[in-house]
């Protein structure tokens, strides 16, 4: 079962949800197809060529201290989306939780990713950590037995005045069908 999203008290909540769902006739090919899709999906740099971002934007993983790294995306880790051309926009995105989990009998495998919408890291200040921006994604990859489900949730709740809910611009559901491309 997902883990609940978590929202702040009193907040008003707006959610979306996008939902790709694929079946594979053969166990051991959908274990197979699985493992692509979550190293699609925890590849940032891969992200570029998906068209979440419309292709007008750059997308890049940053460690804890906001330096680029090119790796699979961890715990702590902060994903930069820049706009290619003109004064779009830019979204910072921490990814908050990074879980695997999976079954005894091999029947069920999930990985979540939970992303919050968030400041440059290094503006970020022990006094600022933790304030501000509310928006939230969880991406959730699922494979149950021989189905494999791409589920992502959005939740914009009341924004900081310095949101531009930047993250509603993004195109997910196109995402969800690129990570479960079969290649």
């Amino acid at each position: 079962m997902y883990p609940a999203l978590i929202n702040p008290q009193n907040a008003s909540n707006n959610q979306e949800r996008f939902t790709e769902v694929k079946r594979i006739d053969d166990k051991q090919e959908a274990r197979n197809f699985f493992s692509e899709c979550a190293k699609r999906l925890s590849n940032v740099s891969l992200w570029n060529y998906m068209s979440i971002f419309g292709f007008a934007y750059h997308v890049s993983l940053h460690d804890c201290f906001g330096m680029q790294v090119n790796r699979p995306l961890e715990k702590g880790d902060y994903v930069k989306v820049l706009a290619k051309d003109g004064p779009k926009g830019m979204l910072w995105m921490k990814v908050e939780d990074v879980e695997h989990l999976k079954e005894r009998d091999a029947s069920e495998e999930i990985v979540c990713l939970t992303l919050r919408e968030t400041e440059n890291p290094s503006l970020i200040t022990e006094l600022s950590a933790g304030e501000g921006l509310v928006n939230r994604c969880q991406l959730y990859l699922r494979r149950l037995i021989n189905t494999v489900t791409v589920d992502i949730k959005l939740a914009n709740q009341e924004l900081a005045e310095r949101s531009n809910q930047f993250l509603n611009q993004l195109r997910w559901e196109n995402f969800a069908k690129q990570i479960l491309l079969k290649l």
